[in-house]
């Protein structure tokens, strides 16, 4: 595993970035439901050192949960912008909007924004009321 003081980390692997998303999606009331039933702060972050430990164990790079927590942001966030800019609703979405869906940003779509996820699935039915499939890359 490498660390080396002072330079940029090596860009998360897809392994390391199913992680995370594995991670918070399965404990995403506790992160992220109704105040009742968040968790505390400090269980909050033993919840993000658990998932970091979850992506050490790939021995790419030694990932800390604060790299971790960044990633799924940042992934929530594009996922976020790529929806919008599909559906037309921020036509200057700029940096951050990919072409495509990835099937990580759809598990993100149907957890984190839900209401999104049903305007996106909307859009792509055709009148005939069947689904069609949409082809995906994914990006290295």
């Amino acid at each position: 595993m490498a660390t080396v003081s002072g330079e940029r980390a090596p860009a998360f692997t897809a392994e390391e970035l199913e992680k995370p998303v594995d991670g918070v999606l399965h404990q995403y009331t506790q992160l992220y439901g109704h105040p009742d039933k968040q968790v505390t702060a400090h269980q909050e972050k033993g919840i993000w050192r658990a998932i970091a430990k979850e992506v050490r164990i790939l021995g790419v790079y030694h990932r800390r949960s604060t790299h971790c927590r960044k990633r799924w942001e940042d992934l929530r966030r594009w996922t976020k912008k790529t929806v919008e800019a599909q559906l037309g609703m921020a036509p200057q979405c700029g940096r951050g909007a990919h072409r495509t869906m990835t099937p990580l940003m759809y598990q993100i779509l149907a957890m984190a924004y839900p209401e999104l996820d049903g305007l996106l699935r909307a859009s792509q039915q055709p009148q005939g009321g069947e689904y069609t499939l949409i082809q995906l890359t994914l990006r290295s």
